[in-house]
């Protein structure tokens, strides 16, 4: 989990809006193939977890916070910061091209590509800082103050290079200036400043205006335009004047110490050093904010404070940049830490001299529950106070009601952690009451309220809820341990001096509740209702009530379905384990009358039931045999015969259209045996010629089927016509001369007219190998026999027969346990050996010899001291098997070895001496 996380961490650090294989850093591209995962996914995962894609800083603090080892995110940083080093050029020292001499240059990294490499250098530079105190912050997830400011920069809070400035503003070379003159005289002129300071006014001259003040410049200009438009200075003036900027220079500032990215930057001439910090994401959080200092000319022109920004919204005198100024960032000074009873738990930067009062201010005030008495300060001992080295840390405790009166000031070292306690949330003046009263709550204990019956009035009094034998009185001890006292409410609301107890401060009353003391008392009702469930059992509940919570019965379409003669309630026994049943008339307990009238018990428990109890719903009938859907059917009521049909599709064509069999369900005789009724029931009295076909839509009549009611259970069965024959087919495939399907002329046609229809078998045809197929399964027959007109090996076709004539293969096929399987070519009148020779010969290991011929036929080869050796036909197959291994510890039978042996030889012998007589 913590690798898979690094992944995705690593790529959202990545400096580019959408990474592709090209750009992600090698060690990323081996954390992502080691968990199957794209750079995409990696981006869409990291997305889900909340991870924001341009804030490394964010997504650094999470992985340390799931325990990434730091090393590891360290070395994948340092992957991805060189392959921006790699990937981007330096955008330190930006000049300024001349097609934005509109619009100012701004900061090279404005974009989001450029935020994102900043923000990856400052994660990297901050990973590198583990001080105890960043230990102590991050496991109580204290931030540092001030520097979140600077994350995320909205480009609208960039510095601009154009809109209004202050009259404070100093004007120097390259700031464009706007003259505008109106009255007696009009016009308006755009001034650049040249290098030296000056600009060019027509009809008047030069001006120098650099180093200038805008204020003062703006009087300067009217005194020199005033030597020629005198109606700038008569009274009253005839002629108006305003001098605005509409354009600033851009200066180049250095940014140096503890930033992420120091080096060179071009902002606006109004920036200020709060502006160039925010632009470039701020100090690292080893950086001062305390002591941000502007030098110019070698020399400290100002020390800016962020604090100031950051607690009063401004700063009484910011200075303006100008070029090469530097921005200096030192290391952060005294760094504290505050946690606990304060707005603003944080670790805050102290200057010198500031000490605890100043850390409350800047951590926004103590909070109301905050304990005055005492704070405490868990500091490191100075290196010369080190008795132990091993031994650097020390608690102090101090009065914060000093600090806050300001009659002491607690000064505070670099390290130190500032822990302020809440009160106890302990009331020392109240009582409280819960439960069964009108207001229960916490109370003022003193003259209106001294004793339980007191505070029971207070309340407003008990519920009618209250149980009033015994409330409970919780007193707390004064080593706050609790005892427990029983009051009888009653008497004491009564007065009763032995209950109504006197109360004390931190005491406790609990009223309870009857429900909560007795078991909860519950009815059901199940069966043929709308609402079945178990009720709440109210006092004087009759039957009716539960039957009216039931739902549906006072419906009387619900109750066609419902079986009104009788419904049962079944009620425990006092013993609590039988169980009796109390049956009554449904109608009258719907009337309220008789059983409707019944108090209900706890757990009695009511069944309705359906109508099906007396009827016998689920009604059918079956229909088989020469119908075009048979099946089961609904039987309803004075359904005939016909109907069925007519339901069932009608009669096929194989139809018996004579009669149709119906077949009543099986009763029992009076001795007590099984029979089953059965009925002819005439379809036509025309005779079966004439007979009537039951399709939908035909309008045939028959009086007898028409007139047969059928009854629950019955089948009916529509026998097929013995005369009738539907068309019936084979097929032939091949090599004949018009292969296709042929109809079956008659019953007993045969191979040899099928193959005769179809014009023969071609020259290429190979009758001997012909296969004839029944049901899927190979009828073993010799086709070329058949073809020469051999009756015997003649076959009658059955419908459904396919024969296939393959063409001539001129090939055997030899596989199995054989030196090389494979075909070998067909040589006519060629023996099985001749074919086993040409594939290397049977292994040592051989057990049987199979020849299947051309047609099919299939035969085990005899083997021995005669060897069968027949003739193989041109296709046919020779498959030669393996003996099974022996298993290990096998061990040959001595006696059959033997007695085999002799039966050989005895044969041996028995062929010799036939062979010599036939000779003889």
């Amino acid at each position: 989990m913590r690798i898979h996380f690094v992944i995705v961490l690593l790529f959202a650090l990545i400096a580019v809006p959408a990474a592709t294989a090209q750009n992600v850093p090698s060690e990323v591209q081996d954390e992502l193939r080691q968990r199957g995962m794209t750079a995409e996914q990696a981006r869409r995962q990291a997305e889900a977890l909340g991870i924001d894609l341009s804030n490394p800083v964010q997504a650094a603090q999470r992985a340390r916070e799931l325990g990434v080892p730091e090393s590891t995110i360290q070395r994948l940083l340092r992957a991805v910061q060189e392959q921006e080093a790699a990937d981007e050029p330096d955008t330190a020292n930006v000049v300024l091209p001349p097609i934005l001499a509109d619009t100012l240059a701004v900061l090279p990294d404005t974009s989001l590509q450029a935020e994102r490499r900043l923000a990856l250098a400052r994660a990297a530079a901050e990973a590198q800082i583990e001080t105890p105190l960043e230990e102590f912050a991050a496991a109580r997830q204290l931030p540092y103050f001030g520097y979140n400011v600077f994350q995320n920069v909205p480009d609208a809070f960039q510095p601009s290079a154009v809109g209004p400035v202050d009259d404070g503003y100093i004007v120097g070379p390259g700031d464009e200036l706007r003259l505008s003159v109106w009255g007696a005289a009009e016009f308006q002129y755009d001034l650049a400043v040249d290098r030296e300071g000056r600009v060019f006014v027509p009809n008047v001259g030069q001006i120098t205006v650099a180093g200038r003040r805008l204020e003062a410049l703006r009087n300067d200009v009217r005194l020199s335009l005033s030597r020629s438009y005198a109606g700038l200075t008569s009274n009253p003036p005839s002629v108006s004047m305003d001098l605005t900027l509409t354009r600033l220079r851009p200066v180049q500032v250095f940014v140096l110490g503890e930033v992420a990215r120091p080096g060179g930057y071009t902002v606006s001439s109004y920036s200020t050093a709060f502006n160039i910090l925010y632009s470039v994401g701020g100090p690292l959080t080893s950086g001062s904010l305390r002591s941000v200092q502007v030098i110019r000319g070698g020399r400290v022109v100002s020390t800016v404070d962020i604090y100031n920004y950051l607690l009063k919204g401004y700063d009484s005198n910011p200075v303006r940049l100008q070029s090469n100024d530097f921005v200096f960032i030192p290391p952060r000074q005294i760094t504290v830490a505050i946690e606990g009873a304060v707005y603003r738990p944080a670790i805050y930067e102290l200057a010198e001299g500031e000490g605890m009062a100043d850390l409350v201010r800047y951590a926004g005030g103590l909070l109301p529950d905050a304990y005055t008495k005492r704070f405490q300060i868990d500091r490191i001992i100075p290196f010369d106070r080190r008795i132990d080295p091993s031994i650097a840390r020390e608690v102090l405790d101090y009065s914060l009601e000093s600090v806050i009166s300001g009659a002491s000031e607690v000064p505070l070292r670099d390290g130190d952690k500032v822990t302020l306690s809440s009160i106890v949330d302990l009331v020392d003046n109240a009582v409280s009451v819960s439960g069964e009263v009108y207001q229960p709550g916490r109370y003022e204990i003193g003259d209106r309220i001294r004793t339980v019956r007191d505070l029971v009035r207070e309340a407003d009094g008990v519920t009618g809820m209250a149980h009033l034998e015994k409330a409970n009185l919780v007193r707390v001890r004064d080593d706050s341990t609790e005892v427990l006292i029983s009051v009888n409410l009653a008497r004491a609301i009564e007065g009763d001096p032995a209950h109504d107890v006197y109360l004390r401060a931190r005491d406790s009353l609990v009223v309870f509740s009857t429900k909560r003391l007795e078991a909860p008392r519950r009815v059901s009702i199940g069966g043929q209702i709308r609402a079945p469930g178990r009720y709440t059992l109210r006092d004087s509940m009759t039957v009716y009530d539960l039957l009216f919570a039931g739902g549906g019965l006072l419906d009387q379409e619900w109750l066609k379905d419902v079986y009104l003669e009788r419904a049962d309630l079944f009620r425990k026994l006092p013993d609590g384990k039988t169980e009796e049943i109390i049956p009554f008339n449904l109608t009258d307990a719907l009337r309220q009358q008789s059983g409707g009238r019944m108090l209900l018990q706890p757990e009695d428990s009511i069944q309705v039931y359906p109508l099906t109890v007396e009827v016998i719903e689920d009604r059918f009938v079956h229909v088989n045999g020469a119908v075009y859907k048979p099946g089961r059917y609904r039987f309803t009521d004075n359904m005939s015969v016909e109907d069925l049909i007519i339901q069932a599709g009608g009669l096929t064509e194989a139809a018996y259209r004579d009669f149709v069999e119906v077949a009543r369900a099986m009763r029992y005789t009076a001795s007590g045996e099984r029979e089953v009724v059965t009925h002819r029931v005439k379809l036509s009295g025309q005779g079966p010629e004439q007979g009537i076909d039951f399709r939908l839509g035909t309008n045939g009549t028959s009086s007898e089927a028409r007139g047969f009611k059928l009854e629950h259970r019955d089948r009916v069965f529509v026998r097929v016509d013995p005369n009738f024959r539907s068309l019936e087919t084979v097929s032939i495939t091949g090599e004949v001369r018009f292969p296709g399907t042929y109809a079956l002329v008659s019953e007993d046609e045969k191979l040899s007219s099928l193959i005769q229809r179809a014009g023969g078998i071609l020259p290429t045809g190979y009758a001997k190998g012909g296969r004839y197929y029944r049901d899927d399964e190979q009828l073993i027959t010799e086709v070329d026999e058949v073809v020469k007109g051999k009756e015997k090996a003649d076959v009658i076709l059955r419908p459904g027969d396919e024969v296939f004539i393959p063409p001539a293969p001129n090939a055997v096929s030899v596989v199995g346990n054989v030196v090389t399987e494979g075909l070998i070519k067909y040589e006519r009148g060629r023996r099985l050996s001749y074919y086993l020779d040409r594939a290397g010969g049977t292994k040592e290991d051989t057990e049987d010899i199979i020849l299947t011929q051309a047609s099919g036929a299939t035969f085990k080869v005899r083997r021995g001291l005669i060897p069968a050796n027949p003739v193989v036909d041109d296709g046919a197959i020779i498959r030669v098997t393996q003996k099974p291994p022996k298993e290990e510890g096998e061990r040959a039978d001595v006696g059959k070895v033997f007695t085999e042996s002799l039966a050989i030889l005895s044969s041996t012998l028995t062929v010799i001496v036939l062979a010599l007589r036939a000779f003889n």
